[in-house]
């Protein structure tokens, strides 16, 4: 059973063949390359998995992350890191399957249909497809809360660890 956590959260990666954190230095050596924080293989498919948790106990600026979240600017950012993760498991010989998109934003106050709409922004902001591209360089992308990621990946898949439970 592969347990991983980022700061406050623990996801819990069983049904998965291999789950590493992508986003270790020790990996990639230092580099300004952007990372996406897990990524998981399935027998089907890669998922790049980016946590962005402002509900985490302690967070220094809740209110920062949401305003950069609204305007825009984080869309931009989520784009890079996937690009930048894609990239080097392209150039590793590592992209032998489809790549789905996940983004985790646990912040309870924000709506879904705010987060369908970042997500229409991601996709566009990608690109996931070009006209000059013999394939799409993503299945699909996701930005989801916690429930709509339980519902996805099962009610056990991430926990909080704060809460204990």
């Amino acid at each position: 059973m592969t347990v991983l956590a980022e700061n406050d959260l623990e996801f819990d990666f069983s049904a998965a063949m291999e789950a590493i954190i992508f986003d270790d230095d020790a990996l990639h050596n230092p580099s300004t390359m952007k990372r996406v924080d897990f990524i998981a293989e399935y027998t089907d498919r890669f998922v790049f998995l980016e946590i962005k948790d402002p509900d985490q106990p302690g967070a220094a600026n809740p209110g920062a992350f949401k305003t950069k979240l609204l305007t825009g600017n984080l869309i931009p950012d989520l784009a890079g890191k996937y690009r930048d993760s894609y990239w080097f498991r392209s150039h590793s010989g590592k992209v032998t399957k489809p790549i789905q998109y996940v983004v985790l934003i646990s912040m309870a106050s924000l709506e879904p249909a705010l987060l369908l709409a970042k997500q229409d922004e991601l996709k566009k902001s990608l690109p996931i497809t070009h006209k000059d591209w013999s394939a799409p360089c993503a299945a699909g992308c996701a930005i989801l809360n916690l429930d709509q990621y339980k519902k996805q990946f099962g009610a056990d898949s991430v926990r909080r660890l704060s809460a204990g439970v």
